[in-house]
C-alpha cells in the first residue's frame, strides 16, 4: 500500500534555481520560468503550497512503507497508517494532475505551438517513468511502486489537457462512478474459468513488462495497485483544479469545503451502507476463503475491513463496492479519500504564506519527490538485502524508520537550497522539455 511539479514522482517544470520573479499576488513567485516555459507557455508562478501538499503525501508514504518514527519490525501497528493508507497516493495523483496542468498553462491553459509543446512534454515525462517504475518493481521490494501507473496516467490525462475545468471535472466525477463498476465486471470475467481469463493469459504470456517485473499492461490498467481505470479521476480532478486560479482566496477556500463535503458524504455513505443497511454482515455471509486470496489472503471479512485491500477489491459480491477501504477502489473511497485530498490541498495553498518560512524543509521534499520517492526505494532494496551489513552504514538500514524520513527532509532542504531543481528532476525536465521542442 503506497504509494509519487518541480517535481512529484511524475517531475514538473518550473525551474527551481532561477531568480525569484516578482508577483503581487499571494502565491509564491519563488522561481522564475525556465528558458522552456518563457519560449513557448504563458509565465506562472511556484505555488509553494502545491509543493508543501507533495511532502505531506511523501510523509504518508513514509508512515505506510517505513513506519515514520514507529519501528514497524517490532510488529506493532503504526497508528498513523489508518490516517494515511490510500489517501496519501490519492493526494499523490491528483498532484500529478495539478502538475499537467500547470506544465500547460494553468488557469490561462497554452494555445497553438505552445500546447503542442505541453503535450509532448507530459507524454514524454511518462514515456521515462514508466522503465523508472519497471526498474524499482524490478527490485521486489515491499513497495507498491505506482511510477509506472503514472505513465499510463500521463498517457490518459493528456487527451484533456486542452478542455475546460468543468469539462475535466465532469470527467472525473463519471469516472469516478463507473470506473469501479467496469473493474469489477471486467475482473469478474477475468477470473478463472471466465470468458476473459484465456485472453488476458496470453496477453500476459507476450507482455514484456511481465517478463521483467511480473506487472503487464493488464495490471497498470485493471487489476495492479494503481490500476487507471479506478485511479484516473484523481488524476483528471487534480487537471480540473489545476486550470482553476489558485493564486485566489475564494479558490482555495473553496477547495477546502469541497474536499472537505466529499469526504464526508463518501465515507458517510459507506458507513451507513456497512453499519445502517446491514453490507458488513452481508459481505461476512460471502465471505470464502478463495474470494479473499488475491486480495490480502484475509481469514475474514472483519480482518478485510480492518486492513483493507491493494488495488481492488473481490468480486463475489457486488457489495464490496459500496465499501470506502483503503487500496480498495471502489466509487465511495475515491470520494471519500478524493474528497480528502482536494481538502489538504485547499488548506496548504490557505496558509502558503505562513508556510514559505517554517514550511520549507517539507515544500523541498515535495519539490524533490522524485528523488526521495526513488532514493528511499533502493534504501528499502538495500535494508532487505542487507548490502550496508557490517559496516558503519548498517545502522542506517536497521533505522529505516528514522533514517529515511531525516535523509529526505534533510538532504531535500539541502540541495534545494544550493543546487536547485533535484538530480533526478533535472533530467526529467531537460529530456521532456528538449524532445517536446522538436516533435512537429
Amino acid at each position: 500500500m503506497s504509494n509519487s511539479t518541480s517535481t512529484s514522482p511524475h517531475g514538473d517544470a518550473r525551474d527551481d534555481s532561477a531568480a525569484p520573479a516578482p508577483s503581487a499576488s499571494p502565491r509564491t513567485a519563488e522561481h522564475a520560468p525556465t528558458a522552456a516555459t518563457t519560449s513557448t507557455s504563458p509565465r506562472r508562478p511556484r505555488f509553494a503550497g502545491v509543493d508543501v501538499a507533495r511532502g505531506l503525501a511523501v510523509l504518508g508514504m513514509f508512515v505506510v512503507h517505513v513506519g515514520l518514527g514507529w519501528n514497524l519490525s517490532t510488529g506493532g501497528a503504526n497508528p498513523l497508517i489508518d490516517l494515511v493508507s490510500g489517501r496519501a497516493a490519492a493526494l499523490f495523483a491528483l498532484l500529478a494532475g495539478v502538475s499537467i496542468a500547470l506544465i500547460s498553462g494553468g488557469s490561462t491553459p497554452a494555445t497553438g505551438r505552445a500546447k503542442g509543446v505541453a503535450l509532448w512534454r507530459v507524454v514524454v515525462r511518462g514515456a521515462i517513468m514508466l522503465p523508472i517504475g519497471v526498474g524499482l518493481t524490478m527490485l521486489d521490494t515491499p513497495v507498491s511502486v505506482i511510477l509506472a501507473y503514472y505513465a499510463v496516467f500521463f498517457v490518459l490525462a493528456v487527451p484533456m489537457i486542452d478542455e475546460r475545468w468543468k469539462v475535466v471535472a465532469g470527467t472525473a466525477a463519471v469516472l469516478a462512478a463507473a470506473g469501479p463498476v467496469a473493474s469489477f465486471w471486467l475482473r469478474s470475467l477475468m477470473a478463472d474459468g471466465g470468458p476473459l481469463d484465456g485472453p488476458v493469459a496470453a496477453v500476459a504470456a507476450h507482455d514484456p513488462l511481465v517478463a521483467l517485473s511480473g506487472s503487464g499492461l493488464t495490471d497498470l490498467l485493471v487489476t495492479g495497485a494503481y490500476p487507471a481505470l479506478t485511479w484516473l479521476p484523481y488524476v483528471l480532478a487534480g487537471l480540473a483544479i489545476g486550470r482553476l486560479d489558485l493564486s485566489s482566496l475564494r479558490v482555495r477556500t473553496a477547495l477546502v469545503g469541497t474536499g472537505v463535503g466529499l469526504a464526508a458524504l463518501g465515507y458517510g455513505l459507506s458507513w451507513a451502507a456497512m453499519t445502517i443497511m446491514g453490507g458488513r454482515q452481508r459481505l461476512e455471509s460471502t465471505y470464502t476463503a478463495a474470494a479473499l486470496a488475491d486480495h490480502g489472503g484475509y481469514t475474514s471479512t472483519g480482518e478485510a475491513m480492518a486492513h483493507g485491500f491493494s488495488g481492488t477489491v473481490p468480486v463475489n459480491d457486488w457489495v464490496w463496492l459500496l465499501t470506502a477501504l483503503p487500496h480498495s477502489g471502489t466509487p465511495l473511497e475515491i470520494l471519500g479519500a478524493g474528497g480528502v485530498a482536494v481538502a489538504v490541498l485547499g488548506l496548504c495553498l490557505l496558509a502558503e504564506r505562513a508556510l514559505r518560512r517554517v514550511g520549507y524543509p517539507l515544500a523541498a521534499v515535495g519539490a524533490l519527490a522524485l528523488t526521495v520517492y526513488v532514493g528511499h526505494v533502493l534504501l528499502i532494496w538495500v535494508a532487505d538485502n542487507g548490502l550496508w551489513r557490517g559496516t558503519p552504514l548498517q545502522w542506517a538500514t536497521d533505522n529505516l524508520a528514522l533514517t529515511v524520513p531525516v535523509a529526505a527532509v534533510a538532504g531535500a532542504t539541502a540541495w534545494r537550497l544550493t543546487v536547485g531543481r533535484g538530480p533526478l528532476e533535472w533530467p526529467l525536465h531537460t529530456v521532456s522539455s528538449w524532445v517536446a521542442k522538436r516533435i512537429p
